[in-house]
């Protein structure tokens, strides 16, 4: 049933594909200029991590268009819609899962086509031929998106041929950058003396939320806080470490720093989970798996002194938060995805084989017959470097006391 399903897809894409390429062939040419701009439309369909990493380019491009209207489409179920919500960087923000119905589909196009966006952006993560239809129905003069590039296979960007603004990628730059090559091609360049950094936009609601979660542990506990991550987006539980050394390091960090206040954090659908994992090791372990929307975990990170976490979302997160990580990676490319600053720590091996996920997709990966990359890293050394980075914490709030 799967291989009709996916006949049947690609009976439809191929005269789909076929009919844009001539449609965009026939359009004539026009010369970019900033001052065309007054309608901009954002495809962001990529996981929580990775939209954290969209955010400086994002704030670039509402700096650089300040009167335009820039709306955001998402549709991934990932949270992505609320990292900014309130940092009016979006005048509107659209919710449509790759999933939903046809009929959904063709309604937002028809409201694509109505607001005549001048400017539409798509990045490496939102390819797909439903959303190139939706760039050609919409009719938008320019169209910017990154396309085929090196480490990033055709099979992954076919229809690069849609934009008249492509942004090609290096294939060792971290994807933080890549966004920002995706900003400045359409006139959003950042000073060069300037560093943007990642960031969420956190209302005084969700740091309530945080002082409220936290206020009885508080009382009872004094030390120091750890937020801890085991999970990881449920379609990559390969960049997990595995959860028995998790709860082994929980129990030694407890014992190390016995007035400690440990935050198990997790999606809704982990708290299982991470409630399984936090049976029995003490009142001073607390879970917030479940419990939390995007921005409250965030503000529950910024109140962490350390975040212990996989490759994830939630680790990009504690980044823009600006509360230090140390971070286990397995088959990543860490040159594409590394928590950006000194202040963060990443355990990882460099093995022959390793990365084996790159940007162009995870075949390597479900190869693996043996995950050396996180098999190998014990709960030793990974308590080794948790420890000191609670001691570099402190050292840095003593000195600013």
């Amino acid at each position: 049933m799967r291989r009709v399903k996916q006949w049947l897809k690609e009976w439809l894409r191929l005269p789909v594909e076929s009919w844009m390429k001539v449609y965009f062939a026939s359009l004539p040419r026009q010369e970019f200029s900033p001052e065309k701009i007054h309608r901009i439309l954002v495809f962001a369909y990529q996981g929580l991590g990775n939209f954290i990493l969209y955010t400086p380019a994002l704030r670039l491009l509402r700096q650089h268009y300040p009167d335009a209207r820039i709306d955001l489409q998402v549709g991934n179920n990932t949270g992505c819609e609320d990292v900014l919500e309130g940092a009016h960087i979006f005048d509107n923000i659209y919710n449509l899962p790759y999933g939903a119905r046809a009929r959904e589909w063709m309604k937002r196009a028809g409201e694509i086509r109505a607001a005549r966006y001048d400017l539409v952006i798509n990045e490496f993560h939102s390819h797909s031929w439903k959303l190139a239809l939706l760039v050609a129905l919409s009719r938008a003069p320019f169209r910017a998106g990154h396309v085929t590039s090196p480490g990033w296979s055709h099979r992954f960007s076919r229809f690069s041929f849609i934009f008249n603004i492509p942004v090609h990628m290096q294939e060792d730059e971290h994807e933080t950058q890549r966004y920002l090559d995706l900003a400045a091609a359409v006139g959003a360049r950042c000073d060069d003396n300037e560093s943007p950094k990642t960031f969420i936009h956190l209302e005084e609601s969700d740091r309530e939320f945080a002082a409220k979660f936290l206020e009885g542990a508080i009382r009872r506990f004094s030390g120091v806080i750890i937020g801890v991550q085991p999970g990881t987006s449920p379609n990559m539980r390969w960049k997990q470490w595995p959860l028995d050394r998790f709860r082994e390091l929980i129990e030694r960090l407890s014992r190390e720093y016995p007035d400690s206040i440990m935050i198990l954090f997790g999606s809704a659908g982990e708290s299982d989970m991470v409630t399984g994992l936090a049976r029995g090791l003490g009142p001073n372990v607390l879970v917030a798996a479940g419990r939390t929307t995007v921005k409250q975990v965030a503000a529950l990170i910024e109140r962490c002194d350390i975040l212990l976490c996989n490759d994830s979302g939630l680790m990009h997160a504690a980044v823009a938060v600006s509360t230090p990580v140390v971070a286990i990676y397995g088959p990543t490319d860490i040159r594409r995805t590394a928590p950006l600053g000194e202040i963060h720590t990443v355990i990882r091996r460099e093995l022959a084989c390793s990365p084996c996920f790159r940007l162009e997709g995870e075949d390597q990966i479900h190869l693996c017959p043996h995950h050396d990359c996180l098999m190998t890293i014990n709960a030793d050394e990974v308590f080794q470097r948790v420890r000191d980075k609670v001691s570099e914490r402190r050292r840095a709030v003593a000195g600013r006391e």
